[in-house]
């Protein structure tokens, strides 16, 4: 695998190289301290034993909050019953606290997230949540 143009000095390098080339960079720098050994497990693919670099990407989230509240309400009401009556404990324990749902890992179901991207004229992405392509780019303009 070889590090994209947003590298900079590193762009095309096998990501082994780049690594050597950039810590020899910063000790010429004179930003690095001290090389020490640890141990640590690095994940390898089963068919080809290659090292499985971790891949950062956005992260998406659903604020669950605002889904609970009107769950919470029909059952706390008497509109919904919850049977057996003892799951009800657990059922307002879980949403009492529910947290943020990261649908980011939708994604590798095949999931999509109606989210396009629009140019901000300073060479930036700005993200654009609509329902289609054509209601992004009204979003954008």
């Amino acid at each position: 695998a070889t590090l994209s143009d947003v590298a900079g000095a590193y762009a095309g390098l096998d990501r082994y190289d780049a690594r050597a080339k950039l810590w020899a960079d910063m000790e010429e720098a004179g930003l690095a301290q001290k090389v020490e050994d640890h141990m640590q497990r690095v994940p390898r693919c089963e068919r080809s034993g290659e090292v499985i670099e971790p891949l950062v990407s956005s992260q998406w989230f659903v604020k669950a909050g605002p889904l609970a509240e009107p769950a919470l309400a029909k059952v706390r009401s008497g509109e919904v019953q919850i049977i057996p009556e003892r799951f009800e404990k657990v059922y307002f324990n879980w949403l009492d606290n529910i947290q943020d749902w990261c649908i980011s890992r939708q994604l590798w179901w095949g999931h999509r997230i109606p989210v396009w991207y629009a140019d901000a004229g300073d060479g930036k992405a700005v993200p654009v949540c609509a329902r289609d392509e054509a209601e992004a780019r009204a979003k954008a303009e």
